[in-house]
């Protein structure tokens, strides 16, 4: 008996978004350790990025780099900061990961309501945290 352990993304999603928001956050390691890693939903910790990609939703509006009424352009968006952030990398990023490939995967997971969501840790000592999230609410 085989297990489903990701969401079918041959489905439309049951809510359609009316647009998208695009996530940044970016702080220092002993910010992050600082911040520590306990539960995405303690509300008292508005300054935490969140551990479930989704919950960016319930997060300071703050953290809002950009707001897209479509998903090529919060892909767009998205693969514009992954490639910022790869030319910082604190290790070098393979080849083999490409940003057309991961610009693909990333439209079609924003098209099936499948957020994606990257992290990388910069030179320096920085560690940025990505994602894109749709919505649904009236809430701008």
């Amino acid at each position: 008996m085989a297990h489903r352990i990701a969401p079918d993304a041959a489905r439309p999603a049951a809510v359609r978004s009316t647009h998208y928001h695009c996530y940044k956050w970016s702080g220092s390691g002993q910010e992050w350790e600082r911040l520590g890693k306990s539960d995405t939903l303690d509300l008292n910790s508005p300054d935490r990025p969140p551990v479930r990609t989704v919950d960016w939703l319930i997060k300071s509006p703050r953290f809002i780099a950009a707001v897209h009424a479509g998903p090529q352009a919060a892909r767009d968006w998205l693969i514009g900061e992954w490639d910022r952030a790869r030319e910082k990398a604190m290790t070098p990023v393979p080849e083999w990961v490409s940003s057309e490939d991961r610009a693909a995967r990333a439209l079609k997971a924003i098209e099936t309501g499948c957020w994606p969501s990257y992290s990388q840790w910069l030179a320096g000592g920085v560690i940025v945290f990505l994602a894109v999230v749709g919505s649904d609410q009236t809430c701008h």
